[in-house]
Parts: C-alpha cells; sequence; structure tokens
C-alpha cells in the first residue's frame, strides 16, 4: 500500500519478525531518530526488529505566529497553541485541534496496516515517539475508534505496546471518553525527563495520573516493565533521552517483543 507520509527505516539484521513506528518530536525528523547513536545501538541488539521513523507533515505552530524568531510551520504532529506547553480543558472543544490530532491519528494508523499486510501482526508492533510524537502514539496506540472519525468502527489496535519519551495527554475529557476497550492490556512505557523544560515533568506526569482510573499507571516499579498498563519512569535530563532511559526502552522492547524461534 501506498504510504501517506516519508520515513526512514532501520532494517533489521536478522528474520523480521516485530516492528517498531517511532514518531518524531516538533521540528525534528525521521532521520535524525534514525541515526540517533542510541536507537541504532537498540536496533543492532534487537535484530528481528524493523524501525521505521515517519515523517510529520508541515503545519502552522499557532503559538509561533507574530514571532519573528521562528518559522511559521515546521514538521509537527499536532498543533502548539500556548507556549510555555501547558494542559487547558478549553482544548478539547477546539474543532481544528481535534480534527489534527485525528489526522495525525490516520497517518499512523497507515503505517501500522502497511506492517500488518506485510505480515507482522498487531501484537508484534509497538507505536511510539518522542515529545509530540509521544502524545500522538498514546493517543493513536490507545484511543478507539472515535479518534477516527465516524466512517471507522474499529476500535483502536491491540499493538504490542506504546513509547512516550517526554510526551503528555494534549486532550484529557476526549481521551478518557475514547479510549479503546481494551486500551488497559497494552504495555506503555513512558518516560520523562526531571528537567524537560518544553514538556515540563508535571505536565507529564498530570496525563498519566488522569487516566488511571482506566489503566493501571505504575510510578519506577521496573520489575513490571512490560506488563499491561503504564510503567512511568522517570530520568535526571532535560528533553534530550538519558542513556539509562535507553537502556530501560531496550529492556522493554526485549520483553513485549520477543526474539521467537
Amino acid at each position: 500500500m501506498s504510504l501517506p507520509l516519508t520515513f526512514v527505516t532501520i532494517t533489521p539484521k536478522a528474520k523480521h519478525t516485530a516492528t517498531v513506528i517511532f514518531a518524531h518530536g516538533l521540528g525534528d525528523d525521521g532521520l535524525e531518530f534514525s541515526n540517533n547513536k542510541e536507537m541504532r545501538t537498540i536496533a543492532s541488539q534487537l535484530p528481528h526488529i524493523k524501525w521505521v521513523f515517519p515523517n510529520a507533515p508541515e503545519r502552522s505552530i499557532t503559538a509561533w505566529k507574530g514571532d519573528s524568531r521562528r518559522k511559521g510551520s515546521t514538521r509537527g504532529w499536532l498543533d502548539v497553541l500556548h507556549e510555555p506547553l501547558m494542559y487547558s480543558s478549553e482544548y478539547d472543544d477546539i474543532q481544528e485541534y481535534d480534527e489534527g490530532i485525528m489526522q495525525s491519528v490516520k497517518y499512523l494508523d497507515a503505517f501500522i496496516q502497511s506492517e500488518i499486510n506485510s505480515g507482522i501482526s498487531e501484537g508484534r508492533i509497538v507505536l511510539g515517539g518522542f515529545g509530540q510524537g509521544g502524545a500522538i502514539s498514546l493517543i493513536a496506540g490507545l484511543g478507539g475508534s472515535q479518534w477516527r472519525g465516524a466512517s471507522d468502527t474499529k476500535d483502536g489496535w491491540k499493538l504490542g505496546g506504546i513509547i512516550s519519551l517526554g510526551g503528555w495527554l494534549p486532550m484529557r475529557e476526549k481521551y478518557n471518553k475514547r479510549l479503546a476497550m481494551h486500551a488497559s492490556t497494552i504495555p506503555v512505557f513512558w518516560g520523562h525527563g526531571v528537567q524537560n523544560e518544553s514538556v515540563t515533568w508535571g505536565l507529564s506526569w498530570e496525563s498519566a495520573k488522569f487516566i488511571e482510573d482506566k489503566i493501571e499507571v505504575r510510578y519506577g516499579q521496573y520489575t513490571k516493565m512490560g506488563e499491561p498498563g503504564v510503567s512511568f519512569m522517570s530520568y535526571g535530563v532535560g528533553q534530550w533521552m538519558a542513556e539509562s532511559e535507553m537502556e530501560d526502552l531496550r529492556l522493554f522492547l526485549k520483553k513485549v517483543l520477543p526474539l521467537e524461534g
């Protein structure tokens, strides 16, 4: 099938039996993450996994309008309505914001479907991302049909896992209402730097806590990492990914996408 966005891949070195689809952050691109040293190390240690890094489309950023220091548009999975980044219940009522997120969900759905068409089952696919990529992965990976439009009756995907590095929930009330029925059965690795100023630790943790009535949320319980529910881990870094975080990510993937045979 033809895919709606350009992308970069890391080809598996062994038989391809699992896939990670990883969405970049605001203003980044797939190539940057595919060339990341830590990502490459994880890929070499899990040689059965194919990595796919989609490039988000260019979009205008509301919070940047009138700022001569910034371009009017950049690669992004969703709009930024306010800086510094924050949550407001008003966001749930902005139709254009909602529609923009739903369009990005459809983009990622196309990549998931492409992997399924190639012979990889839903349970052998992990969807994840960094920053905005983490936010949209939490929506596309755990959300049901209401994120996908009236014509789509499929209640989301039963994926092997979800990754959110430095992510948050841009909508909360709608997110809770639109969770897939099986969302609580999917393992989620949610890592966040305590010194992150772009997406604060508090915003991320509040997002995770908001859904704990629907999905189990565990803080720092390494022994349960990779089990159904959210494993929320903190790291002593800013916006970028810590070495210890990448090692935890490797262990998470090793558990949810084990080598077969």
